[in-house]
């Protein structure tokens, strides 16, 4: 068995976490916040069999009832996106088994920010400019013993600041995101291929529009870069690792290699069967890496190192899939390939033209002979056309 182990956790239940991760630039995941917002057409229903949100008068909320806490939670939530403010958890009470018989609930600008987050010095960065106003706005609901439902026992309507406009309000952050249904129904559409703009235009028509959506097309790109990593987690980084185990299991000349980040994410793959490593020793004096694919769903480079044989064909010596295009990469690629092919170096080196790859054959390799091929001349060539075409700045 030739795989390489060298300080790798191989164990089944290992947390890979987000392999091959592209680190994407979304926002923190919306679930961080304690209720789950209610879609636009919610704004519409009825509450508690009474009225629709928007005809809901003062009287009508102090007569509310609510089974539970989360439904009271609910209501609050819904009625402060339809009249443009965000909703904020408060105040609880206990009793003496620690079960939470009151609830207050805040519009999110009330009271001030503590001044002990604004003194601090060493700060890493700056302060968040100041949002809250001190507003009245709240509901207050108490749970009711003898009948045990949760009771409306304060309401505050006004405001002290402005109001979203309606039509507006669905661009809140705390306004919009996924909902369980919608997350299935995303989840579904894209396991059979559907792309991401399609998933969101056909969400969009089933709900009337994209602002009666629920959600932005941030969130849904969001949410979807988070199913995939999850389902990376425990899926194809496992897979890939097995693969290779299993191909050396069957193969007694089969090569692969694999390295962890420091928070133990998949980073470096490499293998060659043992016909790859059979041809090297035949045809291996010239190699070609060919480092342009990037056609898979991680965009990643594939980095695919190839020869050609007695009869003019095409011969596959090696591939790698790389986290990035940097030297110690490459380096890190061309340490494995000489490893695997029982420390044989090629006499010549072809690559498309990377910097990268240059400077890491020029140490790693520094007898082997290097040059590009046509399509890295070609690609070099356009770059020196460009750069001395591109227009002078006169300085002032």
């Amino acid at each position: 068995m030739s795989i390489n182990e060298d300080d790798v956790k191989n164990d089944s239940d290992n947390d890979l976490g987000d392999d091959f991760d592209y680190q994407p630039n979304a926002e923190d995941d919306a679930e961080d916040d304690d209720v789950d917002s209610l879609d636009s057409t919610s704004k519409s229903e009825e509450v508690c069999g009474v009225k629709r949100i928007a005809d809901l008068m003062v009287e009508d909320i102090w007569n509310l009832e609510f089974r539970t806490e989360d439904e009271a939670c609910q209501f609050y939530n819904a009625y402060s996106c339809w009249h443009g403010f965000v909703m904020r958890k408060d105040d609880v009470v206990r009793d003496n088994q620690g079960r939470i018989i009151s609830r207050q609930l805040v519009c999110n600008k009330e009271g001030w920010r503590n001044m002990r987050y604004l003194d601090i010095d060493d700060r890493s960065r700056e302060a968040r400019s100041l949002t809250r106003t001190k507003c009245p706005a709240r509901l207050r609901v108490k749970l009711d013993y003898g009948c045990g439902r949760w009771k409306v026992s304060c309401f505050v309507e006004s405001h002290n600041h402005d109001l979203t406009p309606p039509q507006f309000a669905h661009l809140v952050p705390a306004n919009h995101r996924l909902t369980v249904t919608d997350r299935v129904q995303v989840e579904n559409l894209h396991n059979f291929g559907v792309k991401s703009c399609h998933i969101m235009g056909y969400i969009a028509f089933q709900k009337g529009g994209y602002r009666h959506a629920g959600f932005t097309r941030k969130d849904l790109y969001n949410h979807i870069d988070r199913y995939r990593r999850a389902k990376v987690k425990n899926g194809d980084a496992n897979a890939a690792i097995n693969y290779l185990i299993g191909k050396s299991n069957n193969d007694p000349l089969f090569f692969g290699k694999y390295t962890f980040t420091s928070d133990e994410r998949l980073e470096h793959i490499f293998w060659a069967d043992g016909q790859s490593i059979i041809d090297y020793h035949c045809f291996g004096d010239i190699v070609a890496f060919d480092s342009t694919y990037k056609k898979n769903k991680y965009n990643k480079p594939l980095v695919i190192l190839s020869g050609c044989n007695h009869h003019g064909q095409t011969v596959i010596f090696g591939s790698g899939l790389l986290s990035d295009k940097t030297t110690e990469t490459y380096k890190w690629l061309l340490e494995t390939f000489v490893e695997a092919m029982g420390g044989k170096n090629p006499k010549a080196v072809i690559t498309d033209g990377d910097l990268a790859m240059r400077d890491a054959i020029k140490n790693f390799l520094p007898d082997a002979t290097h040059r590009m091929s046509d399509k890295g001349k070609a690609i070099a060539t356009a770059s020196k056309k460009r750069k001395h075409s591109a227009p002078s700045i006169p300085s002032i």
